[in-house]
């Protein structure tokens, strides 16, 4: 599968997408976690059909510019400032920016810091429950990762989280670190593993079911 990122002819409706290439029969659209309008198309399908689809179908999903934050959806608003600021509300994400400020550098800036400061607080919370284990308190590493949502390290005594994490619900982020936390404990996905699983977090099925695809799941194995 290829990505291509695609601009608009000047007399259309501006609406910024990726085309996904995949075998699939005609065209789909979706919003991912972060916003993104995606359009899945077969490797057949022209520049001008895609397009076509775009404009006739994306009222259809009452597309703005938005960001999902903690499972939380918040539309974007970028405002010409004297200072560089990212701030959010009720449900605006407010970028103030210097005129020539980058602001997609400005915006994941953002995203890193309340990352870094919700899943530490996560953490602390979640260690409570091990109460009855004996091993110390790791700390927390945040990273781009493309096939695996946490990585457990007990020679570093560390955790390695995937930084699209901030774009989930918080009970889907305490669910992946109680996860990396038993493999200190248990190493494999046996039964012991999940004989520790289902006693530290009772819940867990229902904390699985907030992802939705089965390529966000499968990020789990």
């Amino acid at each position: 599968m290829s990505n291509v990122k695609k601009g608009n002819p000047s007399n259309a409706k501006q609406v910024n997408y990726t085309v996904k290439i995949s075998r699939q029969k005609g065209i789909r659209m979706r919003v991912t976690a972060h916003g993104e309008l995606v359009v899945h198309a077969n490797p057949f399908c022209s520049v001008e059909a895609i397009e076509k689809y775009v404009q006739a179908h994306v009222n259809e999903f009452n597309y703005q510019p938005s960001v999902r934050i903690f499972g939380r959806s918040f539309r974007i608003k970028k405002v010409k400032s004297l200072t560089n600021r990212v701030s959010y509300s009720e449900d605006e994400l407010l970028i103030q920016y210097k005129e020539k400020s980058d602001i997609e550098s400005l915006y994941k800036r953002f995203l890193n810091q309340i990352s870094k400061e919700v899943f530490i607080d996560i953490l602390d919370m979640m260690y409570f429950r091990f109460s009855n284990y004996e091993f110390e308190k790791p700390k927390i590493i945040i990273r781009t990762m493309k096939s695996s949502w946490g990585i457990c390290h007990p020679d570093k005594n560390s955790i390695t989280l995937n930084s699209e994490l901030v774009h989930y619900p918080v009970d889907f982020i305490e669910y992946v670190i109680c996860h990396e936390m038993i493999h200190f404990i248990e190493p494999n996905h046996s039964e012991a593993f999940y004989k520790i699983l289902k006693e530290v977090m009772p819940d867990y099925k229902r904390r699985l079911d907030l992802i939705e695809t089965s390529e966000e799941k499968q990020y789990l194995m």
